[in-house]
């Protein structure tokens, strides 16, 4: 059965460091949920809601994922989905893959010198909102779900971290 990696945890928790080094170890797909494209009308008048366009954009990188599985590949990894969109997420995959989710945190101070000082292309600069997003993912647990402290460790570290069996 292959293996769906969705990677969850706020903004500077290490999310996109790790699942590059993932990708680099599973020689698999990898999909930022923003990396899906935004469409903001369906027709030059009439707009649509930010629900609906992230319900578009949800579906189709449930697609494009299934879509991959379909032709063979042993894992696909997915990343900052909404914590609302990863049941769904989820779900649509139970029969057909292991959904590991794997949720990222650390210490406030980690966080905020990662969001302020990182180089990787990644504008995210509001640290507030970091916080807040990383509180309700604490209180917010998902069955099955692996935590990880990804503080003190670096991705490479952490990618080793995910394939050990007292992990799994």
């Amino acid at each position: 059965m292959p293996t769906l990696y969705i990677l969850r945890g706020a903004p500077g928790t290490g999310k996109t460091s790790l699942a590059a080094e993932l990708h680099k170890a599973l020689r698999c797909p990898w999909f930022e949920f923003g990396w899906i494209p935004e469409f903001r009308n369906r027709n030059p008048h009439t707009e649509i809601s930010y629900e609906e366009e992230c319900a578009l954009s949800t579906e189709n990188l449930i697609l494009v994922t299934k879509n991959y599985f379909a032709h063979g590949f042993a894992s696909v990894i997915v990343s900052d989905l909404e914590d609302e969109r990863i049941p769904a997420f989820a779900d649509a995959f139970a029969d057909i893959a292991d959904v590991q989710i794997l949720t990222l945190d650390c210490d406030d101070e980690t966080r905020t010198s990662r969001i302020l000082t990182r180089d990787n292309g990644n504008e995210y600069r509001d640290t507030e909102a970091a916080a807040e997003i990383a509180e309700r993912i604490r209180r917010t647990p998902y069955t099955g779900e692996r935590r990880f402290d990804s503080g003190n460790m670096t991705a490479e570290e952490l990618c080793k971290s995910v394939f050990l069996p007292q992990n799994r």
